[in-house]
């Protein structure tokens, strides 16, 4: 362990040293590395096991680095960010009791018109000619369990 040690920081020095431990990067980087080899068993595993060269190690992003269980709550962090930034705010929505959320059973619903829910550049691209489709398109949100669904209206 003590010569793959070696290894990795001659590595890191090589490709962030810079001639200079001090430089941020490298300290930046040499932190990160550490920090992530004590949380995460499996990338740990790989290292020890050969299956990751100290080069690609020392490649790898903080979020390569991370463990597979921060990597998914990062991916649903962003998901539901996405979510919100795309559908816009629902304070546009209008109050109704025509639709039966799946989750409560509850009538309390809002529901907002959402247009573009296709690939609106493929459509153009591609010629498409079924975007009007966009036009019967709900998104529904309950207020009793905060459950969101579309909903096609005819």
């Amino acid at each position: 362990l003590y010569d793959l040690g070696r290894a990795i920081e001659s590595e890191l020095f090589r490709t962030h040293g810079a001639s200079d431990t001090n430089s941020g990067e490298y300290r930046s980087k040499a932190r990160s590395m550490a920090f992530n080899l004590r949380r995460n068993a499996a990338l740990r595993e790989r290292v020890r096991s050969e299956e990751l060269t100290p080069a690609e190690l020392c490649a790898l992003s903080p979020d390569d680095l991370a463990t597979d269980d921060l990597k998914r709550r990062r991916a649903q962090m962003e998901e539901r960010a996405t979510r919100k930034r795309t559908r816009g705010a629902m304070d546009a929505a209008f109050k109704t009791d025509r639709y039966t959320c799946g989750e409560c059973s509850s009538k309390n619903c809002s529901y907002m018109q959402v247009n573009g829910h296709r690939d609106i550049g493929k459509n153009e691209t591609w010629g498409s000619k079924d975007s009007q489709a966009d036009d019967g398109r709900v998104l529904v949100r309950c207020h009793e369990c905060g459950a969101e669904w579309n909903q096609v209206v005819l």
